[in-house]
């Protein structure tokens, strides 16, 4: 049987962008980005690359691959000196885009950023105008801008991840993983300064501890204003330590040698991409139960070894038993 360790790799390489997803998000983002550079009207002075995908820690299904649009601030300027409100600019940026054939009917507002969804991903184009080292983006009420430093987080989280054996952004993913099963509420580039404070200064021993000391520690670093509201923070906080007590309980499991029941329990916190069994163990059950040598030890768990009963054969198909 495969153990959690293995299984928990396995979980990764399933939520894993493919090489040829890398190729297809390129071709997009290329044709975005040249679609946008056509509108003069939209005085763009460059665009680039940032969130999960730019910093490898997106995680498949493929969304908010996010395009920071940096507009030339002044052009934009109003004439008493200020800048437009961020609705105005986000509506420029969409109108233009929902008019294109390529992405006609593809384009909504996802607040604070235009959202161009595709068949099998979607892009979030965040206007921007540069501010020192950073960037001025829109706030969540639309109304005012923030200050944003995309380049600073990239770089902590590349230093982080040398430091830290080359396994910080495998780490992430599987915890921006678990976030998408529980609703997204913690902003995804949150996961990762939270990542990098717990896991910085430490040395990586396997995925099972770096991932359960993320969990177990993350509430110390949890910051309230990173969320939508309050509310959110309080909701997340509850998911937070439901999962934290989930993954000490399969520990527990583990020092008890009970590794199956520790698999059982990493099941229930990251569903259906995490292997309860291989696929040499699913071909071996269903060739077992097939030919009616299945067996039920005395524990209650299957074996194709040994156990006090057996199973009647069956013809059925159990080929999807992961």
């Amino acid at each position: 049987m495969a153990t959690l360790l293995q299984s928990i790799q396995t979980l990764l390489q399933n939520i894993t962008v493919t090489d040829r997803q890398e190729e297809n998000i390129s071709s997009s983002v290329n044709n975005i980005t040249s679609t946008l550079e056509k509108d003069d009207a939209l005085f763009l002075k460059e665009s680039f690359l940032n969130g999960s995908y730019e910093r490898d820690t997106i995680v498949r299904p493929l969304h908010d691959i996010d395009i920071f649009a940096v507009l030339n601030e002044e052009d934009w300027t109003e004439d008493n000196g200020d800048l437009p409100k961020p609705q105005s600019v986000l509506s420029k940026i969409k109108n233009y885009l929902d008019k294109q054939h390529d992405y006609k009917g593809k384009v909504k507002q996802d607040r604070p950023c235009v959202t161009v969804e595709l068949s099998d991903k979607s892009f979030d184009i965040l206007p921007a105008f540069e501010f020192g080292t950073g960037y001025r983006i829109p706030d969540y009420d639309l109304l005012s801008w923030t200050l944003s430093y995309p380049k600073t987080l990239t770089d902590s989280l590349n230093d982080a991840n040398k430091n830290y054996s080359y396994k910080l952004k495998s780490i992430i993913k599987i915890i921006k993983y678990w976030n998408r099963l529980n609703d997204k509420i913690i902003p995804s580039y949150h996961v990762e300064e939270v990542a990098i404070k717990i896991l910085n200064f430490t040395t990586f021993e396997n995925y099972e501890n770096s991932i359960r000391t993320w969990f177990n520690e993350a509430h110390h670093h949890i910051e309230d204003s990173k969320f939508k509201s309050y509310r959110e923070y309080e909701k997340f906080i509850n998911k937070l330590d439901k999962t934290k007590n989930k993954l000490n309980e399969a520990f527990g499991f583990l020092e008890n040698n009970k590794e199956a029941d520790a698999k059982r329990v990493w099941k229930e916190v990251f569903g259906k991409e995490f292997p309860i069994v291989d696929e040499e163990e699913a071909k071996a059950f269903s060739k077992s139960l097939s030919e009616g040598s299945l067996k039920i030890a005395g524990s209650g768990l299957l074996s194709t070894t040994s156990g006090a009963s057996s199973i009647s054969a069956s013809k059925g198909y159990f080929g999807d038993v992961l």
